[in-house]
């Protein structure tokens, strides 16, 4: 089976299941039950899932045999990963923009685990007299995205079923201990609620001008493409996926959602000398807080770079480094075993930890997307040509007690 033969199958299965959980989902709520003929349709799509995986387990196993064959490539010499921008420079789509000197804006659609940081992604920069008029900002990692799951979908919207509260009261049946005790005895009730939350695929993108001579440059092409606008798109991502104030096309950040729990501030009378401490003991707080739900088990903590060198700074009264033995080696990326993520998108004084794979899916439309085109205002007789990075998805949150946040200032 080949890689777009299997794309296919788990586009339409993925869409089968969706349809038949809708139909499910729409006549339990409207008549108290769903119908055979309903029932059957979703039990289907389950086994096209199941069957699916199997698909897959087998595609895995073709591509270990693939990857054993390369290795013995590799050890005869040195193989490169192409880039985003090597990729897009060697595509049908740049060869024609190449010859003809113009830009058709055709998309071309390049997955963004293929970029790379060897030298040869971003290239020698262009000649000094030509100017493309280009600026770099500093760059940061963004990982909060590779903390969540992503799925793909195939609309332009998602249903998910969220949840509010459960109320675990699973017991014994009966109270007698003989044999046959609990027999014609009512057996316990838990409580779970759910809510039914409808999420819009969003659209990220941007787009910077450049002079149509950079079409003959491939290497400042693909800094261009490699550095600018995909690591812009991370960005942005980001600052959506914590603080994206639910307005308008802007997701609903997991700083913003109101259903997630808080720890609040540090404890009111703190001393200065001592905050660094609370700090430390504040987190292990919400730690507890969000497992005392559902044993929720926390596998990201994200904070601002001001906060972490706070607390990879703080000493003992004696001197020595709270979290480090030796100084030199760092405390390394986690605290209380949960692993550190440093990100300028989350204020200062916050913090986040969670449940990132049981809390929160990504669903994504479609992968970064890049277009050229000097079809824009006066491009075509200015010799400019616009460049454009685009992507969709959503976040849906659907158990937000997986999560917690909380402050680092003193409560007054």
């Amino acid at each position: 089976m080949e890689l777009k033969e299997l794309s296919d199958l788990i586009k339409k299965s993925s869409e089968a299941m969706q349809t038949a959980s809708d139909n499910h989902a729409a006549e339990i709520k409207k008549l108290g039950s769903a119908s055979e003929e309903t029932k059957t349709a979703l039990q289907k799509a389950v086994d096209g899932q199941v069957e699916l995986k199997g698909l897959i387990d087998k595609f895995e196993e073709k591509l270990v045999t693939l990857e054993l064959e390369a290795k013995r490539v590799r050890e005869a010499g040195p193989v490169e990963a192409k880039s985003l921008g090597q990729l897009f420079t060697k595509s049908e789509i740049y060869a024609g923009m190449k010859s003809s000197q113009r830009g058709n804006g055709s998309p071309v659609t390049i997955e963004r685990k293929d970029i790379t940081s060897l030298a040869a992604s971003a290239g020698a920069l262009i000649r000094p007299d030509r100017d493309p008029e280009i600026y770099r900002n500093p760059s940061r990692p963004t990982r909060i995205r590779d903390l969540i799951p992503a799925i793909p979908t195939a609309s332009g919207s998602v249903e998910i079923m969220r949840q509010n509260v459960f109320t675990n009261n699973a017991a014994p049946q009966g109270t007698v201990a003989a044999q046959g005790g609990g027999e014609f005895v009512a057996k316990a009730k838990s409580e779970i609620t759910w809510e039914l939350i409808t999420a819009t695929v969003k659209t990220i993108a941007h787009w910077v001008p450049a002079s149509r001579q950079v079409l003959a440059d491939a290497p400042m092409l693909a800094a261009l493409i490699d550095l600018e606008l995909t690591y812009g798109l991370d960005l942005e991502s980001d600052n959506q996926l914590l603080i994206g104030d639910g307005t308008g096309q802007n997701m609903t950040g997991l700083m913003v959602d109101a259903a997630v729990s808080t720890v609040g501030e540090l404890a009111s009378g703190t001393a200065a000398a001592d905050v660094p401490s609370a700090m430390i003991d504040h987190i292990r707080s919400a730690i507890t807080k969000c497992q005392t739900f559902e044993y929720y088990n926390m596998n990201g903590l994200i904070l601002n770079p001001v906060d972490w060198e706070i607390l990879e700074t703080a000493k003992a009264t004696d001197g020595h480094y709270l979290m480090i033995q030796f100084p030199s080696e760092g405390a390394g990326d986690r605290m209380w075993k949960v692993p550190v993520v440093v990100t300028n998108a989350m204020p200062a004084d916050n913090f986040l930890l969670g449940d990132f794979t049981m809390g929160a899916k990504i669903y994504d439309r479609e992968s970064v997307e890049v277009r050229v085109s000097e079809s824009h205002g006066t491009y075509f007789v200015e010799n400019g040509v616009a460049v454009l990075a685009e992507e969709r998805y959503v976040m849906t949150v659907n158990r937000p007690k997986a999560f917690c946040k909380g402050l680092f200032t003193v409560a007054v």
